[in-house]
């Protein structure tokens, strides 16, 4: 199989050759890395044999982006999805979000025209191979971004087009307390706002099937939940924002792309609701937050493939207990329905040889060698 299909494989519950493998890493992770005997001139996707690669959409109100100061390590930065926000410089951290442009009705009165895909060909494109957050590059014309999706179609891994789900999107121009008073408050314009995004997002990959960039799969990133629950009530996302992911899911499901959400925290009072809006994979899968690949599986079968559920902690911990986790969780993805990855994103406080060691060993399990394989420390 190559990765595409290997991936492919994993989200329709068909036996995949061997364990399905993706993963995201911290700013400064693999440098560290380097440091510790990751060899250069190799990228980490290659090295460890991961099977997907992504561009992102954006479906930003395409506000001013500008870095405001450098200081002490620092940066703060004015970003095109209408925050302003400050953060650690080349590593990953806390972002600290000091502003938003959206102050109330009148402003989104000003901004809403932001939200629309431009008919001018000459208009930057809203997608590329770099990633939406901190995106400080100019973006590429249309055909420019058509030869990247070209360039990386000539390889054979899966790909994935990654987007900010409503919710994610909405509370960086709006601000997070803001936003929650509105759910409360003014839901109709919480609505209001979810379906211009939506109408964006969804015109956006018009425009790319048009141009004959067809991804195998959509990732929408979301985070909607806590270590405690949903981030809202139930009750209160299915009026709002459930719509809008629907109409997300059915776009996806009629032209035949898969669809993934990432969403941290612990969801499990809207998986049925997420099932019902088509997704077909879902990511991280946080430990902390309660969520448990194996007893997912077993609550919805081959109606939910998942992602993640590796959890960053038990990387950091004692190899037995990292062994255990591995034999317990890898052995889902053998008939298909699991790909392995961490339950967020991999620190650079966890060691080159453990993050190795622990990929080598999953896919040792995968193919039956759930004893007598390799052991921890590694002999070479």
């Amino acid at each position: 199989m190559t990765p595409r299909d290997r991936i492919r494989a994993a989200v329709d519950f068909e036996q995949p050759d061997r364990l399905p493998c993706t993963e995201s890493f911290w700013e400064g992770t693999i440098e560290a890395w380097r440091e510790e005997g990751m060899p250069a001139g190799v990228a980490a996707e290659d090295y460890f044999g991961l099977d997907t690669c992504s561009m992102s959409l954006d479906a930003s109100p395409r506000c001013e982006q500008r870095i405001v100061d450098r200081s002490q390590g620092h940066i703060t930065f004015e970003d095109r999805f209408g925050y302003t926000a400050r953060r650690l410089e080349n590593e990953s951290g806390t972002v600290h979000f000091l502003d938003h442009v959206n102050t109330g009705r009148d402003a989104w009165q000003r901004i809403k025209p932001r939200f629309v895909l431009a008919e001018d060909p000459s208009e930057p494109a809203r997608i590329d191979d770099a990633s939406y957050f901190m995106h400080f590059g100019a973006y590429p014309s249309w055909s420019e971004a058509v030869e990247k999706y070209r360039r990386m179609r000539a390889g054979d891994r899966y790909l994935l087009f990654y987007v900010y789900g409503p919710w994610e999107q909405m509370w960086r121009h709006r601000g997070m307390e803001n936003l929650f008073v509105d759910v409360a408050s003014d839901p109709d314009w919480v609505h209001e706002m979810a379906v211009t995004y939506q109408d964006l997002v969804l015109a956006i990959l018009r425009r790319c099937l048009e141009l004959g960039m067809k991804p195998d799969g959509v990732f929408a990133v979301d985070d909607l939940g806590s270590n405690r629950g949903t981030l809202m009530s139930p009750v209160a996302w299915r009026r709002i924002f459930k719509p809008q992911v629907a109409r997300l899911g059915g776009f996806l499901h009629e032209h035949g792309i898969d669809f993934w959400m990432h969403s941290c925290g612990n969801v499990q009072a809207i998986l049925d609701d997420l099932v019902e809006c088509r997704l077909q994979v879902l990511d991280p899968l946080q430990v902390a937050a309660g969520m448990d690949a194996v007893a997912i599986r077993r609550r919805y079968g081959r109606r939910l493939a998942l992602h993640g559920n590796l959890s960053v902690a038990g990387l950091l911990g004692p190899p037995s207990e990292l062994e255990s986790e591995l034999c317990r969780k890898v052995p889902l993805a053998r008939q298909g329905g699991y790909i392995f990855h961490s339950d967020h994103s991999v620190p650079p406080q966890v060691r080159f040889e453990r993050y190795r060691w622990a990929v080598e060993r999953a896919r040792e399990i995968f193919s039956g060698a759930v004893a007598g394989g390799r052991v921890w420390p590694p002999s070479s």
